[in-house]
């Protein structure tokens, strides 16, 4: 199994800045995490991992995007970047990774996920904690802290999206894929899903779940909270403005651009500088809250 990690490790180091790709459902595990799971309120079981950290500091939350589970913040360069003292708790959504079964199609919503993830913070029950995620996972760590859940200190959205309009309204000048990148993209979230035994209903659901969440704007208008939100700028010559993010100029809603990234954040080479900002966050707010 050790042979293997490294195998894997070795691999996302070669392929460096390459093209994202989908990979299929996790087979590997972190020695520094222990693997824990919560049978949630209607039976579904939810996995996540928890890397101990000193008692003095607050625990990072962290959920993965829309394909991705816990290998994604297993990724050498970004775990390597959080501070050896952080608490970290990695949350695998319905359906990734561990967690089973898939969310029904009627019930594939960020309202529905962010419940889930508050279970598990119900059974960790941390005095202090920060949430965080990437792209769906950001989107999900912003409804949560639209709900002022006890103990949370802050939110962190790696290209959360306030609302799906972003994409649209924010980075229209980005390359548009080829065909051959669509039918690749396409054949990876297929085989993604082939070895997560999900029916197309549900794959359907899953991809419409961050469409419809509407909630983002009147939550960032709202929100006390100290919030990072951070984005690759995708070598854009001028960066969007903060409006069009849907991120109000408030003093709590810190903005972070990542020069020459694309939505991947957490992928290399750009996962260190993300984990970096991510320390420096929960560093000032931490010492603010003192």
């Amino acid at each position: 199994m050790k042979r293997l990690f490294a195998l894997i490790l070795f691999v996302c180091a070669v392929r460096g800045a390459a093209e994202h790709q989908v990979l299929p459902k996790a087979t590997v595990d972190h020695p520094q995490f222990a693997n824990r799971s919560h049978v949630l309120k209607d039976g579904s079981v939810l996995a996540y991992y928890v890397r101990p950290g000193a008692a003095s500091r607050p625990m990072l939350v962290l959920v993965p995007e829309t394909n991705g589970d816990r290998a994604q913040f297993f990724e050498p360069t970004f775990l390597a970047g959080l501070s050896p003292e952080l608490p970290v708790v990695i949350v695998e959504s319905r359906g990734q990774g561990r967690s089973w079964p898939p969310p029904a199609a009627e019930s594939a919503n960020i309202e529905r996920y962010a419940d889930d993830v508050l279970e598990v913070i119900g059974v960790l029950r941390p005095a202090a904690w920060f949430i965080g995620g990437h792209s769906l996972g950001g989107m999900i760590a912003l409804e949560i802290g639209g709900r002022k859940p006890g103990g949370l200190r802050g939110v962190i959205a790696l290209e959360g999206w306030v609302h799906s309009r972003v994409q649209r309204d924010a980075f229209p000048e980005t390359a548009a894929k080829t065909q051959a990148q669509r039918t690749a993209a396409r054949q990876q979230r297929e085989e993604r899903y082939r070895s997560q035994r999900w029916s197309n209903d549900e794959i359907h659901a899953l991809g419409r779940v961050w469409t419809a969440w509407t909630q983002g704007e009147k939550i960032m208008r709202e929100i006390e909270y100290p919030v990072l939100s951070v984005w690759g700028d995708r070598g854009l010559a001028a960066r969007p403005e903060r409006s069009r993010l849907l991120l109000p100029d408030k003093p709590n809603i810190t903005l972070v651009w990542i020069a020459g990234a694309d939505h991947y954040l957490t992928d290399p080479p750009f996962a260190a500088v993300v984990a970096a900002s991510i320390v420096r966050f929960i560093s000032t707010t931490d010492s603010r809250s003192l």
